[in-house]
């Protein structure tokens, strides 16, 4: 195998952009909150089919927040979600038992 001289001098622009690489993976796994784009391509889907299934399965407050009017997605609630929808029944349930609690509170 012969390396031309001319290539070794890529070698460099070529680290930075695997270290870059690298960091945007490592970003992607351990930030919670995502964008349409961001979670889009943490699913592998299109951002048109992040927004049907927003409107279809995600609840706002759980699945995700707006914003300044900019959606965010709950990384941890997407996973749930993909996972199994008994989590999602729970928080749910969750939601309503703490909805229910003050709204006995505020009528005191």
């Amino acid at each position: 195998m012969t390396i031309e001289f001319e290539s070794l001098k890529l070698l460099p622009q070529m680290f930075a952009l695997i270290e870059k690489l690298n960091s945007n993976l490592e970003n992607m796994h351990t930030k919670r909150w995502l964008s349409v784009k961001e979670l889009a391509a943490y699913l592998s889907y299109s951002s048109d089919r992040i927004y049907k299934i927003k409107e279809e399965h995600f609840i706002e407050g759980i699945h995700f927040f707006k914003k300044s009017g900019k959606i965010l997605f709950d990384r941890v609630a997407i996973d749930s979600w993909v996972v199994g929808k008994d989590t999602l029944e729970t928080n749910i349930q969750q939601r309503q038992i703490v909805d229910n609690i003050l709204l006995s509170v505020s009528k005191i």
